[in-house]
């Protein structure tokens, strides 16, 4: 499905502008959107630094254009987050230092980012969510090296653009992940010194 024409002049309106806006992805839940400030648009793909219904900062979202449905601006919801994020002392801050131009593949733009920050990035594909670093990516595939339940290093996995219809980053699934992994990272650090300390009793 492609997005309306309006409905991407009005997304492209509102990533100039940086606004706050509130986006509906699902046709089957009137009531299930997501809000925050739209960052960037392509033909395929929108930006957007999310914000909690308490409007706090959430990491970033990249979302497929096709599956908005509606957009709203403007509104009182929108007003209250502003309203909320000035409470929480939030500061927006974008994604991108200097964004990408108009023409080039958003998606991708973001993923190659990722990988130079080496960035957690949480990809959402129907039922499936898979979370990790990337490791490469160009115009068809991205290739990410899987973090497991306990946030270690797992294998690498390969999956082609057109599945993602979320990217996440830096959300607080990606900064639980991160935890997980820096707890990791000091146990192992302490594994030898305790081996090391450990009664040699076979030698004897």
């Amino acid at each position: 499905m492609a997005i309306n024409g309006y409905m991407l002049y009005l997304l492209r309106i509102l990533a100039a502008q940086g606004a706050l806006a509130s986006i509906y992805t699902d046709p089957s839940d009137p009531d299930g959107f997501c809000a925050g400030f739209v960052e960037a648009v392509d033909g395929k793909h929108v930006l957007m630094c999310d914000l909690t219904p308490w409007g706090q900062i959430d990491g970033w979202r990249v979302r497929r254009n096709s599956d908005v449905i509606q957009v709203l601006y403007g509104e009182e919801y929108e007003q209250r987050l502003a309203m909320l994020m000035t409470h929480h002392k939030q500061r927006h801050r974008s994604f991108f230092t200097d964004y990408p131009a108009e023409d080039t593949d958003l998606l991708l733009s973001v993923l190659l980012e990722c990988r130079e920050r080496n960035e957690i990035v949480s990809v959402i594909m129907g039922n499936e969510m898979i979370t990790g670093r990337v490791v490469e990516a160009n115009g068809l595939r991205v290739k990410i090296r899987l973090l497991d339940f306990f946030g270690r290093e797992a294998e690498e996995e390969t999956i082609t653009l057109r599945e993602i219809e979320i990217l996440e980053i830096d959300t607080q699934e990606e900064k639980m992940y991160g935890i997980l992994e820096e707890m990791e990272r000091q146990r192992m650090t302490l594994l030898p010194r305790e081996e090391k300390d450990a009664p040699q009793d076979d030698e004897e």
